[in-house]
């Protein structure tokens, strides 16, 4: 399994889009793994996490033929998470030779209902044909294929469902948990229970080296028990890989210093255009 960070930040991007804080003006003057774009994720070039207004500029500098996505997973409704509007250029006369002719996006009530509407009054109907937004709920195992999807429970937002995603294929298992906050044990116990084996595990890491505790996303230190929680579950094993993501530029430190603290934990800080395989 290949996983390409396309975007590693928050909502807001690094810099971010209006600040002039002191973090934002060292990356701008530091420039490459210190620029951040919207958090997105490629998985073996078919499968998208999430799905940004970043997602063209993605296209554009890591060369990405868009057409060859199948299964896009969206997280929760936010829109550095989750920008419909982009599906209706999918097909003519805004696009053609699609590599796939359909493509399906995967999330909560809530986005599928946002999708549609979203897309409702420019959409073309032989545009909509190609593209099916399917509603799950968590722990409900998918069949894609040669590969395998569970959403799980994320904590995030409290008037929607929103989810993370354990994803399967040839034996390796990468478990995503961009945007959210502290997951229980429990979560992990069913998981473990379905199968879930996770080689790689790519966590929210908003809040910088600190810890964030209860709440939205979370810190190193909070991954770190996270990563603790997992290996007593038995998700994952003293190899696994473990990767920190969704920055902010509010946590103050630019990549040096996150991938110094990062790794005294045995994790890996991931820059936009990183690329791993598992």
């Amino acid at each position: 399994m290949k996983l390409k960070f396309l975007g590693t930040a928050a909502a807001e991007g690094v810099p971010a889009v209006f600040c002039n804080c002191d973090n934002c003006k060292r990356a701008r003057r530091l420039g490459g793994k210190d620029i951040r774009t919207r958090s997105q994720i490629l998985i073996d070039k078919d499968t998208l996490f999430d799905f940004p207004m970043d997602t063209y500029m993605h296209v554009l500098n890591y060369n990405i033929d868009l057409s060859a996505v199948k299964h896009v997973l969206i997280s929760h409704s936010h829109m550095d998470h989750c920008y419909p509007q982009e599906f209706i250029m999918r097909g003519g006369p805004f696009a053609h030779s699609l590599t796939e002719e359909k493509v399906e996006v995967i999330c909560n009530g809530k986005v599928r209902e946002m999708f549609l509407s979203d897309t409702a009054r420019e959409i073309r109907p032989e545009v909509a044909k190609g593209i099916t937004a399917t509603a799950v709920r968590p722990f409900e195992r998918l069949n894609r294929g040669d590969m395998t999807i569970i959403p799980l429970p994320a904590k995030h937002t409290a008037d929607e469902e929103c989810l993370v995603y354990y994803v399967e294929r040839g034996g390796v298992g990468a478990l995503l948990l961009n945007d959210t906050g502290v997951i229980d044990g429990d979560v992990y116990a069913r998981l473990y229970d379905m199968g879930g084996r996770a080689n790689v595990v790519t966590f929210d890491c908003t809040y910088g080296v600190m810890r964030h505790g209860p709440g939205r996303h979370m810190g190193l230190l909070d991954d770190v028990d996270q990563a603790e929680l997992l290996l007593k579950n038995g998700v994952i094993n003293a190899a696994a890989t473990l990767i920190c993501t969704h920055l902010s530029h509010n946590n103050g430190n630019d990549y040096a210093a996150m991938q110094a603290a990062a790794k005294e934990y045995g994790f890996t800080v991931a820059y936009d255009g990183m690329e791993i395989t598992v």
